[in-house]
């Protein structure tokens, strides 16, 4: 079963407001292509970010997980072109001007091939002058909350559990397990393990900068807080032109 499938319908309740997120991306969108037109956000999820950016973009979303496509749909315009695809392996047909990965979930991916072949994805799917803008959990970031202990988060008479784990300090496991409040009372239990793995930022640079031009790395200053309340680190790039007959 596809990641957070089991906590699609809940997703949007546990992760909160996307308003920061959506507001920086849009300022580094504009700063690096000011006349982007066309967004694909890649693990989109419940489409949070792309339902804020719909009205500055054409937007578009691809996810792995047919549930949280499911209610993403819900919440974009008619006609949003919704991709349920693997994020180092998808073939649209189509390209963008701007291609976005929120939310970390790059780090999902649990080998540096996988990484690079998403690079390979957003490099053929963007126009030329285009922009790509992804975060990520630092290896640091994933031993912080290796070391920490559970979190117990509480919404709509729901319980959310979360605890992260690693025996190698290569493969972090997020044990998520929720107790879902049911109408005819008591709880029902619902638990997934998602798995996340991280890069030196120098090594993921250096990647890049095989296919894009202009990489930066942005390390927010607090106005995008990470989910265990720390600052969040940015991969910004730009597609060079190509050469045409």
């Amino acid at each position: 079963m596809s990641g957070y499938e089991l906590l699609a319908r809940h997703y949007d309740a546990v992760t909160g407001d996307s308003s920061t997120e959506a507001v920086f991306i849009d300022s580094v969108i504009r700063q690096a292509n000011h006349r982007a037109v066309t967004l694909l956000e890649v693990a989109c999820g419940t489409g949070n970010i792309i339902a804020l950016l719909a009205d500055r973009y054409h937007v578009s979303g691809l996810d792995i997980s047919p549930g949280v496509l499911a209610v993403a749909r819900e919440k974009l315009p008619d006609g949003t072109a919704l991709y349920q695809a693997d994020m180092s392996g998808f073939q649209l047909g189509t390209k963008f001007d701007a291609i976005i990965c929120v939310y970390h979930g790059i780090n999902h991916l649990l080998s540096f091939s996988a990484w690079k072949a998403f690079f390979a994805c957003a490099h053929r799917h963007l126009n030329d002058g285009g922009v790509l803008i992804f975060d990520i959990l630092t290896i640091d970031d994933l031993k912080m909350m290796a070391s920490t202990p559970k979190v117990v988060q509480e919404f709509d008479e729901n319980y959310l559990l979360i605890t992260v784990q690693t025996a190698d300090e290569v493969v972090f496991e997020w044990n998520i397990e929720l107790f879902e409040r049911q109408r005819e009372g008591g709880y029902k239990s619902l638990t997934e393990v998602i798995r996340t793995v991280s890069y030196r930022p120098e090594e993921i640079q250096e990647a890049l900068a095989e296919r894009f031009i202009n990489v930066e790395i942005i390390e927010s200053d607090g106005n995008v807080v990470s989910d265990n309340g720390g600052n969040r680190t940015w991969f910004v790039c730009t597609q060079p032109a190509r050469l045409h007959a």
